[in-house]
């Protein structure tokens, strides 16, 4: 038995990963702002383990005597990773009772343990990372589906925003997307300064509200100043916001209408020409 497969454990089970419509499912991606947190404290961690591995001020027989309180913080980082991605079995936990004291042990063995230390955290920070890669790139996929799909499915010149809108859920539906499960209509109701605030769709799984407007003649200024209203109370509930413009003909720059809306973190604007 070799010195790390002597201190690490790893708990029985499988890993189980779920597929709806091209869309993994395999993350509770609703905690994106607590994984955001982790993230940065795995960072200080593993950065604070590099610093004493690669330190020349302090003598070796000295240098690792943390090393045991290392592996207890690795166990809760692990655990809090494990609660957050809601995955039972991934990670390698330390077996604390098994790791001798600082006077038990020799240095090169408290370095070994500490350098496991180090690449289990890089591991749970690249998890968490891909995480929200994940996240990040599904968001990338559903506005370059609705932007490249939207238009094939609008036969008839729009009256009302609603017809946008049905169009987006058969389109949804037909990616294999369940009502109910990954998106919902016209439901998440919220209060903001006083008003309330229904969005058109919400994707809970990605902290995603979708916004529709039917842009009709006379109608930009004010749909700018919607989307400005919205872009402030969205991100109280949402980490994302997609803003489905249909235009029946009255957006002659679209560089410039998106621009200053999409400065801001989270929002993409996606414009469909009739």
């Amino acid at each position: 038995m070799n010195i790390y497969s002597f201190y690490l454990q790893k708990k029985n089970g499988h890993v189980k990963f779920y597929f709806r419509g091209g869309i993994c499912l395999k993350n509770s991606l609703e905690k994106n702002r607590e994984i955001r947190v982790l993230i940065s404290q795995i960072k200080a961690f593993c950065d604070t383990i590099h610093e004493i591995l690669v330190s020349t001020n302090t003598i070796e027989s000295g240098r690792y005597s943390g090393f045991k309180d290392m592996t207890v913080v690795y166990n809760d980082l692990a655990e809090r990773t494990r609660l957050l991605l809601n995955v039972s079995n991934m990670f390698y936990t330390f077996n604390i009772d098994e790791i001798p004291a600082w006077g038990d042990s020799v240095w090169p063995v408290q370095k070994k343990i500490l350098e496991q230390v180090y690449i289990s955290g890089k591991m749970l920070l690249a998890s968490l990372e891909e995480s929200m890669d994940f996240v990040d790139d599904e968001f990338d996929n559903i506005e370059n589906f609705l932007q490249s799909r939207l238009r094939t499915v609008i036969f008839q010149k729009p009256e009302k925003e609603v017809e946008v809108q049905n169009a987006i859920e058969s389109l949804l539906l037909g990616r294999g997307l369940a009502k109910g499960v990954d998106y919902d209509r016209e439901s998440g109701k919220f209060e903001f300064s006083g008003k309330e605030y229904i969005p058109d769709f919400i994707m809970p799984k990605m902290s995603l509200c979708i916004e529709v407007k039917l842009l009709k003649e006379g109608r930009k200024s004010r749909i700018i100043e919607e989307i400005s209203a919205d872009m402030t109370a969205y991100k109280k509930e949402y980490d994302r916001q997609l803003y489905v413009i249909y235009d029946l003909g009255f957006i002659q720059n679209e560089i410039e209408f998106k621009r200053d809306i999409e400065m801001s973190e989270g929002v993409k604007v996606i414009i469909i020409k009739h």
